[in-house]
């Protein structure tokens, strides 16, 4: 290598190299692509991928994605497969095997052993020639003209056309699964996305003692102590064991400025007699929404005419949502 060679010439001509491998993967996504699809989708069992190296390493990549996307998917060495690990194969599975020479040896050892389970198996190499094609049920050719290594050895461009087809496996998978929002967030529950679809009012409100509740008489200090020690600018006010209304830190302070004798008045003088309800099982993304197109920091939480619970704006923020 020329030492008087920029460093970012050296880079950006790896990336115009791999650039120009994945222009010519879409060469070889053709009917037999969408045969593997077809093949994959009828599948009653798991996709497992293996490989050695490189290949192994996207191929856990490949079957990660899978996974969160609606194809139950693991990972299995080639070279611990032969020493144990075919175990975990089910004959209704399907086996796909990575090898970008096709010549593999520890892989291709495993191939017979898997087919006499029973199981079908797609070979992806980059030699439509090669011994993984020739004992595969199914083959995906996968060329690149050079790596994107100046020594054209190690595994750059042919790494990462293979893990471009594996995006484009699991996203035409995700089609014709027809995968929705709601499907990918039972497989993200600790993201943002799942949370957004998963939880309700009933999993992030507040309940039972932590409800801040003041009855329709109780006078107006008292009610401050009790929006204070709760927290939550607000509480709701009963009377006969009822929801009558709601007194916000707000009220509160109109009270103050529009009246002399503030300490002699009761939460019933206080309170508004509207406030906003959800149920139970309403996704705690529109208690954010409506709190944020009312401009207000809590919501009541009703299941039959009864108060349950009070989903707080500050918690639902905490929580990502």
């Amino acid at each position: 290598m020329s030492k008087d060679r920029k460093i970012i010439d050296i880079a950006r001509q790896v990336i115009d190299d791999e650039v120009e491998a994945l222009i010519g993967l879409k060469e070889y996504i053709d009917e037999n692509f969408e045969e593997i699809i077809d093949v994959i989708c009828e599948c009653r069992g798991r996709l497992i991928f293996t490989g050695i190296g490189k290949s192994g390493h996207i191929s856990k990549k490949i079957s990660a994605t899978l996974s969160s996307t609606g194809t139950s998917s693991f990972f299995m060495h080639s070279t611990e497969a032969f020493h144990g690990d075919l175990g975990m194969i089910q004959s209704d599975d399907i086996v796909v095997a990575i090898s970008y020479s096709g010549e593999t040896e520890d892989l291709l050892k495993t191939i017979p052993i898997i087919k006499k389970l029973g199981c079908y198996v797609i070979g992806v190499s980059g030699n439509d020639k090669s011994t993984l094609s020739k004992i595969s049920d199914y083959h995906q050719l996968i060329k690149v003209e050079k790596e994107a290594c100046p020594l054209d050895l190690a595994p750059t461009s042919s790494a990462t056309a293979t893990l471009v087809w594996g995006d484009a496996l699991a996203i035409s998978l995700m089609k014709k699964k027809d995968f929705k929002p709601e499907d990918f967030a039972k497989s993200h529950p600790g993201g943002t996305l799942g949370k957004r679809l998963l939880l309700s009012a009933k999993d992030v409100m507040s309940s039972g003692d932590e409800i801040p509740i003041v009855e329709y008489d109780m006078l107006s200090k008292d009610v401050i102590k009790t929006i204070s020690e709760k927290g939550m600018g607000v509480t709701f006010v009963s009377k006969n064991m009822n929801i009558v209304g709601l007194i916000t830190d707000g009220d509160i302070r109109r009270a103050i400025d529009n009246s002399n004798y503030f300490f002699d008045m009761i939460a019933h003088d206080i309170m508004s007699e509207r406030f906003i309800s959800v149920h139970p099982d309403d996704l705690a993304s529109e208690c954010l929404r409506k709190m944020a197109e009312k401009k207000i920091g809590c919501l009541a939480v009703m299941n039959n005419g009864v108060l349950v619970g009070i989903v707080n704006q500050k918690d639902l923020v905490k929580l990502g949502i």
